[in-house]
């Protein structure tokens, strides 16, 4: 594989080692002129590994199994979720069905007609050690209060169904696992507080803890799979609240419903900005909170042609900062893995079928740098190449704007400590104006960290998912990088 470096020449180097102390293997013949040069430090981040945050699982996408929806066959899969030749994601959220009180009759239906490599999908995420969430719209109709999948007049799960239910959701998992596609986990309803026109279910704080309170971790006995090894059941997963997650708080608060939930799912389509500490903090039972759905395109066909361009990448990185940075959340899960506002093309709007678009190099540099590590403590320092001292109004904003325009750098360390990871970029608008410009970042790591290898890979405006070498200084726990505004950067650095 070619490497793009970030010099431009051997004197360069000189002036490099005489200014910055620091060395490097690049050569003249790989150099990256474009890029320009490393010159004088702008601004220094300082990774602090002793603070550490949540426990980051991975990056994902939904594939969706309604009838006018494109199919996600196996060879789209295999680009996705191949760490080496694809995109590196590791999680996929998958539907269950609501069309039968048999789940079997359903699935049959399901892969004959409709998704004939839903099993297979499966089978290739849990190849490559990735996690795989099963997520139901509505229980079956005749089981619900309204007779009807939608929540039309109050559509809700009679109590008296709560067991049928449960057995229905274990009788799923069974399926998966008996057709060599076990899953990691399970919810119970996808947005039980939103009513909807189409396939649906409303449920209320009381009624999700009280269905956990009767049939417990359901998944018992079924056992699924995650991470690349077998676990003894499926795991349990709230209803995924369509916006604050505040509606998980009665099945939290009550000892004996919180034990049978295994993870807390959330969307951010509204009050985006909530760590959830309710989940995240409890003293002995914490939960991984992950945000499995959210989407983000023009929303009319004048706009539809722009959501598979570059500069319509900053929303979709603004959005996985927000959940992983400000929201403490373990999981990123984008609707709709393959559409045209999405990570491989459907065909439609300007996309080719099955080809990879900048969202999805974009969501590649957090899912191939930042799947399986912990979130680690990053600080700034310095002026940017424009002169403005950094502070939170140009870099790692408190706030949530899905087109702000301030850097963003974000830590990550692995399991056994002898990685370190860092995504990186700079924002721009929509028409590629704006954006700061960081100029040379000096990239300080914990002083125990010397490191014996570093590799990055950067992405811009028309030139993907580009791996190249890392300036390393001569203390070996340093490294210089360039870091332009309209750049995704990410680092990684091995002891």
């Amino acid at each position: 594989m070619s490497l793009n470096k970030l010099f431009s020449g051997f004197a360069i180097f000189i002036i490099t080692v005489i200014f910055t102390g620091c060395i490097s293997n690049f050569s003249q013949e790989d150099s990256n002129p474009e890029l320009g040069e490393i010159g004088d430090v702008n601004v220094v981040i300082t990774v602090d590994t002793s603070a550490k945050y949540q426990y980051v699982r991975g990056f994902g996408g939904m594939d969706v199994a309604w009838r006018n929806f494109p199919r996600t066959s196996a060879r789209d899969t295999e680009l996705m979720y191949n760490p080496d030749t694809g995109l590196g994601l590791n999680i996929l959220r998958i539907m269950i069905m609501p069309w039968n009180t048999d789940i079997n009759t359903t699935m049959k239906e399901l892969v004959s007609n409709d998704r004939p490599d839903y099993y297979e999908n499966v089978k290739i995420v849990n190849k490559y050690g990735g996690y795989v969430l099963a997520s139901p719209w509505t229980p079956p109709a005749a089981w619900k209060s309204n007779n009807s999948h939608n929540t039309r007049n109050n559509g809700r799960l009679r109590p008296a169904h709560y067991q049928d239910y449960a057995d229905y959701l274990k009788a799923f998992a069974l399926d998966m696992y008996q057709n060599g596609a076990p899953i990691y986990a399970v919810s119970i309803q996808n947005e039980p507080n939103y009513e909807v026109d189409y396939d649906g279910c409303l449920w209320s704080q009381n009624e999700m803890r009280d269905f956990f309170l009767q049939t417990g971790r359901f998944t018992e006995g079924v056992r699924g799979y995650g991470g690349g090894k077998e676990i003894p059941f499926v795991l349990t997963m709230n209803g995924e609240s369509a916006n604050h997650p505040n509606i998980n708080d009665a099945a939290l608060n009550n000892p004996q419903s919180r034990a049978a939930i295994d993870l807390i799912g959330r969307h951010t389509y509204g009050n985006r900005l909530n760590r959830y500490g309710r989940a995240i903090d409890h003293p002995t039972d914490p939960k991984e909170v992950w945000m499995t759905e959210h989407n983000i395109n023009s929303g009319n066909a004048a706009g539809y042609p722009n959501d598979s361009k570059w500069n319509y990448v900053w929303k979709l990185m603004n959005d996985i900062d927000l959940s992983i940075r400000l929201n403490d959340e373990s999981a990123f899960i984008w609707w709709a893995a393959k559409r045209f506002y999405s990570f491989i093309g459907d065909g439609q709007w300007g996309t080719a079928e099955g080809r990879i678009l900048p969202r999805g190099h974009a969501i590649s540099h957090y899912a191939k740098f930042a799947n399986e590590t912990y979130r680690v403590y990053a600080f700034a320092e310095g002026t940017a190449a424009n002169g403005d001292n950094i502070s939170t109004r140009n870099f790692n904003t408190l706030l949530d704007n899905i087109d702000g325009l301030t850097a963003r750098a974000t830590a990550f360390v692995s399991q056994d400590g002898n990685t370190i990871s860092l995504v990186m970029f700079t924002p721009t608008s929509i028409n590629g104006s704006g954006g700061v410009d960081m100029g040379t970042v000096k990239i300080q790591l914990p002083d125990d960290f010397i490191i014996n290898e570093a590799r990055a890979m950067r992405s811009s405006n028309n030139n993907y998912a580009k791996w190249e070498d890392v300036h390393v200084c001569e203390d070996k726990n340093s490294a210089l990088v360039l870091l332009p505004r309209g750049h995704i950067l990410s680092v990684r650095f091995t002891r």
